[in-house]
């Protein structure tokens, strides 16, 4: 992966959706933020910045 990939991890809760993967992005060269859906200016500034924003699935209970 390049090391120009810029991810935006946007998880549904508090809690983070998917627990290392993160880790494994950036392991592969990714550039990684992580925000919840309700950080809206995160988010804002994320997209404006031409991040690739990606939201995960919540988890089931």
């Amino acid at each position: 992966m390049s090391t120009e990939k810029r991810v935006l991890l946007i998880n549904p809760v508090a809690v983070p959706a998917m627990p290392g993967l993160a880790e494994a992005l950036r392991a592969a060269g990714a550039q990684v933020r992580e925000t919840n859906m309700d950080d809206y200016g995160a988010l804002l500034d994320a997209l404006e910045q031409d991040w690739m924003p990606v939201v995960l699935k919540a988890p089931l209970d």
